[in-house]
């Protein structure tokens, strides 16, 4: 009896959504279903060797920068290695022997490119390029301290810059120019590319969120409110037509609409640990980089405090 009761409330269900759409209303809002909520996992724990900037490729590789922690013997950061994580977790070694390396990027061409020896200076830094055979080479030297990389779909390099305000642009022949000089530029790190070819990059001091177009201007998306001005923002990412960046004072994981809205997406403000779990439940322990695997539907977050590689499955 109350089996046949069930199936006779589905059947109104289904008789009243056909009568407004056949889109807008399924039977599991009706019994208690619906959407499974987002949820965090971690991929690596405590032992993974990196935390700086992510990266995915197309067969969804994830490549992690190890900016490293401060030796106050060699008073830098000790970090060398930018490392590739299979979608089953397993970590390898892509490139070594560098100087606390900063993003990274791939081309078309499968060349990976990242920042380094910048190191704490502040005077200048080093744009790599990694061949698929290994080899390495110096692409240009750049004043201040290079930070976040993003690649376009021509393999133009774009450089956001740590202690300078500008934004470089570097072609695939290693020309490199100033594509933007803007006093609110000094201190971005994350950096990506919209759909109509704009750079969209993030200011760690400051929590601003700006866009700098191919004309090199410059103009204000969104500041996150609430944030510790000075270790705001670590990286970002441009994921479902909306920026992800992560709050690596606050522990959490901010979205950021085009339309300068802000939320808090995961984690919860001030509470920092690794935890996984819903995403309102969740911890991160100064969450830093951060890259969308869009094909398949993940965030990843690097973890600059506790080790860690985690994911968020749309």
């Amino acid at each position: 009896m109350k089996n046949h009761n069930l199936l006779s409330k589905v059947g109104v269900a289904f008789l009243f959504c056909g009568m407004l759409t056949l889109n807008s209303c399924m039977v599991d809002d009706f019994v208690g279903g619906g959407p499974k909520p987002k949820k965090v996992r971690t991929i690596v724990g405590d032992d993974f060797p990196a935390n700086d900037g992510l990266f995915v490729t197309s067969n969804g590789t994830v490549l992690a920068s190890n900016f490293g922690v401060f030796d106050p013997t060699l008073n830098k950061y000790n970090g060398t290695t930018v490392y590739e994580v299979s979608k089953r977790g397993k970590v390898n070694v892509k490139a070594s022997g560098f100087e606390a390396p900063m993003g990274s990027g791939v081309d078309s061409k499968g060349n990976l490119y990242f920042n380094t020896e910048n190191n704490n200076d502040a005077v200048s830094g080093v744009l790599v390029k990694v061949a698929p055979d290994g080899s390495s080479s110096q692409v240009a030297e750049i004043p201040g301290w290079p930070s976040g990389v993003a690649i376009d779909t021509d393999d133009v390099v774009y450089v956001a810059n740590f202690f300078a305000p500008t934004l470089h642009k570097v072609m695939p022949d290693g020309t490199i120019s100033v594509l933007a000089t803007d006093d609110r530029l000094f201190g971005c790190v994350g950096i990506d590319i919209d759909h109509e070819g704009n750079i969209i990059t993030a200011n760690f001091f400051t929590a601003d969120i700006l866009k700098v177009t191919q004309e090199g201007e410059v103009s204000l998306i969104a500041n996150i409110p609430d944030t510790t001005q000075g270790f705001a923002i670590g990286y970002m990412t441009i994921f479902k037509n909306a920026v992800y960046a992560t709050g690596i004072s606050q522990h959490v994981i901010y979205k950021v609409g085009f339309d300068g809205s802000t939320e808090v997406f995961a984690g919860t403000v001030g509470i920092e640990g690794s935890a996984d779990g819903k995403l309102d439940e969740a911890t991160f322990s100064q969450p830093n980089g951060i890259a969308a695997d869009e094909r398949r539907g993940i965030l990843y977050i690097s973890q600059f405090g506790t080790p860690g590689l985690r994911a968020i499955k749309f």
